[in-house]
């Protein structure tokens, strides 16, 4: 009996590291909801897999998130954190496809308040995500590292089109 647990315990935490090797930096409800493993059950594997070196986990305000040892530096963590935000990632996207745009028409296209946008803006800016160029009365905002971004998004899936980012 045991070692038919012992079984089902390595299939599972295999199909979570697995999980995580191919989509870095999900939270735990994402992971939960995406391999539809209860969430007891999840925090139980976590836990091992993060004992034993498998997984590491950074956290943000929010969120703690989940990774694979040396799959990825420091600086491509911080985008993966960030693009996997609502708000940053609909600012990435909206930057690729109107590169040095204004606060003013980010924030008309995401229909948010400045402040919000602003707060956004800055921790782009902050994480070297985005660059600013003052002009006369005016701010244009643009991606720092767009081809690097676009492979990062491209090879983890980080972001689909059906959630509404290009609406």
């Amino acid at each position: 009996m045991v070692k038919v647990k012992k079984n089902k315990d390595f299939k599972k935490r295999k199909e979570i590291y697995e999980h995580i090797v191919k989509h870095p930096g999900l939270h735990f409800s994402e992971l939960s909801r995406n391999l539809k493993i209860p969430k007891s059950t999840m925090n139980y594997h976590l836990h091992y897999l993060k004992k034993n070196g498998f997984i590491k986990i950074r956290c943000d305000k929010r969120y703690i998130r989940y990774y694979a040892p040396g799959l990825l530096d420091e600086f491509d963590e911080k985008i993966i954190r960030l693009i996997r935000q609502t708000v940053p990632s609909k600012i990435i996207f909206y930057l690729f496809l109107h590169p040095d745009s204004s606060q003013r028409d980010i924030g008309s296209y995401l229909d948010k308040h400045p402040s919000t946008i602003s707060f956004h803006l800055k921790k782009l800016i902050d994480c070297d995500i985005l660059a600013c160029n003052p002009l006369k009365n005016k701010i244009q905002y643009s991606l720092k590292h767009m081809e690097h971004i676009s492979r990062l998004i491209d090879k983890y899936e980080i972001v689909s089109f059906d959630k509404g980012y290009l609406d």
